[in-house]
């Protein structure tokens, strides 16, 4: 009994000498022959994919400013935007605001839209609302507007509701006239309706309800 204990404790001995060497032997032949990783390897992308991800290159919440050869003061803003040209950018949900000179204000509000800084112009889609200092609320499909001097035009009819009642058009313009008197006054601003104009005439609108 006393020999056979014995073997078994020098059994036990050699194994806990060899078990961990033997570990460490497998260990030392995986990281041997693992393949090493080459930093200046290219990333095997195709002309199609890197072009993929250019295009979804995107800005979060941009905004823009400044001023028209006018003196009209232009703010813009979007939660995002997209690079399409070296001269234009895509965004959603824009909001374009006009100051113009003579105190005269409008917010222009859309889905989606086009800023092209080469044409110097912001196209407005997909549900535009148009909010004015005078007191109309229009609606349209589409607008324009020039970025370096004052001129707001729809791209198609427009709906709106003003101070004299419901009016409805073939098109609108916000657009510069000159000044009356010295050069010193500066210029003025009228929006302009045309092209087939129709008109509700609602004295409410003006007279807050009354008889």
């Amino acid at each position: 009994m006393a020999r056979f204990d014995n073997r078994y404790s020098r059994l036990v001995a050699w194994l806990k000498v060899i078990l961990p060497l033997t570990a460490l032997a497998i260990l030392s032949t995986l990281f041997l022959v693992s393949k090493k990783a080459d930093p200046t390897r290219a990333i095997p992308y195709s002309e199609v994919e890197v072009a993929a991800i250019l295009r979804e290159q995107r800005i979060d919440r941009p905004d823009y400013s400044g001023v028209t050869r006018d003196g009209t003061a232009i703010t813009m803003a979007a939660t995002s935007a997209r690079p399409e040209t070296t001269d234009s950018v895509s965004a959603e949900q824009l909001r374009l605001r006009l100051e113009t000179r003579d105190g005269g204000i409008l917010d222009l509000t859309a889905g989606t839209g086009l800023v092209d800084t080469g044409r110097q112009q912001a196209d407005l889609t997909d549900g535009v609302k148009i909010l004015t200092s005078t007191g109309y609320a229009i609606e349209t499909q589409g607008v324009s507007a020039r970025l370096d001097i004052t001129d707001v035009f729809s791209e198609g009819e427009i709906s709106a509701q003003g101070p004299m009642g419901q009016l409805n058009a073939g098109q609108m313009q916000l657009k510069q006239h000159p000044a009356p008197g010295s050069a010193e006054d500066g210029p003025s601003y009228v929006l302009v309706f045309n092209q087939g104009v129709r008109l509700i005439y609602q004295p409410n609108a003006t007279q807050g309800g009354g008889q």
